[in-house]
């Protein structure tokens, strides 16, 4: 962030600094250039009246020529003709604003010509260079300032969710690899299934870096919850039989259809999680229960232990990313693995919560719609 920013604030201080330094110069300098040419049109004019627009003449107005520019009546003042600009030197000349620019007068000079006034229309212009550069440079200061904002934002959010998205899926490859090594050679089907969800993980994958770091949209087919948990419970059975003397966690099922709406694959790696943290936090403890239930439009698979739980300051904070809270067995947890997991649920259109077990454990609810 500090880094795309720099360009930005190396801009604005020189952009301040030629506010404070060359911007009143440029302004003096422009009205001596105007003031230099209109007094220069002026005496041009004299030298040559043919140059003049029209000629007016104290008592008789305008004699020759076209006024187009205002009203010139016999009785003016020289001090009139100069309403906004010019000079009340002797020579006498001056300027009107018009449209386009101004129109420069120069009185005659002599005996027989100190009457008369000699006009001519110009498109001498001062440039509001105050304006354009007190106004238009803040607030082009203010759109860098915005545009560099918001895009290193962008880029800092963007290149989180590339490596949340990258580790998470490295996170949950962990667990078929670990898996199917079991599994060669004693199960064909549960080694295929592994490798097919391995796929699907790598595929995930590519769509996320193809997309430009979008996570791809989840599938919405119906999924059954019951045969999910078997197949997510498989590659830490025997792990979990070796804390229980031999015996499986408990699975049971009290929804009349455990089907739900849902990503067969994102609902496999939110089991995974599921049933791997279990393992973990509050196997080596007390027994794990699952059940699969159902209400309010929504079917739910909730995971029940006998652990030693986690304090309230945890359990608010258990799916932050990369939060490791500190467990009796010694084991740093809760990284990443409960934030992917309530992320894919929440994709899902479901929810992943927490609450406490009685008289002590974890309450994990993975809520999917029906």
């Amino acid at each position: 962030m500090v880094a795309l920013s720099l360009p930005a604030a190396a801009v604005c201080a020189l952009g301040v600094w030629f506010l404070v330094r060359d911007v009143p110069v440029l302004v003096a300098e422009e009205k001596t250039r105007v003031l230099s040419t209109t007094e220069q049109a002026a005496k041009t004019m004299r030298d040559d009246p043919s140059l003049a627009d029209f000629v007016w003449k104290r008592g008789s107005g305008v004699v020759s020529g076209t006024a187009a520019s205002g009203d010139f009546p016999p009785d003016m003042s020289w001090k009139e003709w100069g309403p906004e600009g010019g000079t009340k030197r002797r020579d006498m000349w001056g300027w009107r604003p018009m449209e386009g620019g101004r129109l420069v007068w120069a009185r005659g000079v002599g005996k027989h010509d100190g009457e008369t006034v000699y006009a001519r229309r110009t498109d001498i212009r001062e440039r509001d260079y105050a304006l354009m550069f007190y106004v238009f440079g803040p607030l082009f200061m203010l759109v860098l300032v915005g545009v560099t904002f918001f895009g290193a934002r962008f880029l800092a959010r963007y290149a989180k969710e590339r490596d949340d998205f990258v580790a998470a899926t490295v996170h949950d490859l962990t667990t078929p690899l670990a898996a199917l090594r079991l599994t060669i050679g004693r199960s064909e089907e549960e080694s295929r299934l592994l490798v097919d969800r391995m796929v699907n993980l790598v595929r995930n994958l590519g769509d996320f870096l193809r997309l430009g770091g979008k996570r791809p949209p989840p599938e919405r087919v119906p999924v059954d919850l019951a045969a999910a948990c078997r197949e997510a419970y498989a590659p830490y059975r025997e792990d979990f039989r070796d804390h229980f003397g031999g015996e499986d966690v408990e699975i049971s099922c009290t929804a009349p259809s455990a089907a739900a709406t849902a990503d067969p694959t994102l609902v496999a790696q939110t089991l995974w999680n599921l049933f791997g943290n279990e393992l973990k936090y509050a196997a080596p403890f007390g027994r794990v229960k699952v059940r699969i239930e159902e209400g309010g439009g929504k079917v739910c698979v909730v995971f029940a232990d006998e652990g030693p739980g986690m304090s309230p300051r945890d359990r608010r904070r258990a799916f932050d990313r990369y939060f490791r809270g500190r467990s009796k067995s010694g084991k740093g947890g809760f990284g990443i693995g409960l934030c992917t997991a309530r992320e894919f649920a929440r994709a899902m259109g479901g929810d992943l919560t927490l609450a406490a077990n009685d008289p002590h454990g974890c309450v994990f609810t993975l809520e999917l719609p029906k």
